[in-house]
């Protein structure tokens, strides 16, 4: 509301569309008239769009379902960018641990099989202990945790 004593008339005339002459001009020149009258305009043809349209309106229950899926689809697709990148850096982590104990490696690897024919329970900690079999080892558990996930995610 502008406070112009044309304002009801413009708005009047906008709905309408019965203008004067006398009161084109004014809201010509009037900012508060001419921001009524296409305030108006574009309302009164946004009801006659919704008038004309006989299309019924979706059930709430879809509408409600539908957005719950989208939230959920979202909540996932951030968690799966959440994931890849924990993965990204345990290989990366794996990597910088392979570069940094390969050297040594081809001996432990050699040891390895030539110790697993003759392996005792007894050999069994120095077997496992090595910087491949932990990775090895976290390898597997990273595995079956996300097996682990993907089956209870999908129940």
């Amino acid at each position: 509301m502008s406070g112009c004593r044309y304002e009801t008339d413009v708005e009047k005339a906008a709905r309408g569309g019965c203008w004067t002459e006398a009161l084109r001009d004014h809201a010509a020149s009037c900012l508060g008239c001419a921001e009524t009258a296409l305030v108006v305009a574009a309302l009164t043809e946004d009801i006659d769009a919704m008038v004309l349209d006989h299309s019924p309106l979706p059930d709430p229950k879809v509408i409600w379902i539908r957005s719950r899926l989208k939230a959920r689809q979202e909540r996932s697709l951030q968690a799966a960018r959440v994931i890849t990148w924990a993965q990204r850096a345990m290989v990366a982590c794996a990597l910088v641990v392979g570069v940094s104990f390969g050297p040594g490696l081809r001996g432990f690897f050699s040891g390895l099989w030539k110790a697993f024919p003759t392996a005792t329970l007894s050999d069994l900690p120095l077997l496992i202990s090595g910087p491949t079999a932990v990775l090895v080892i976290t390898f597997i558990v990273m595995a079956l945790m996300a097996l682990w996930n993907e089956r209870s995610a999908a129940s």
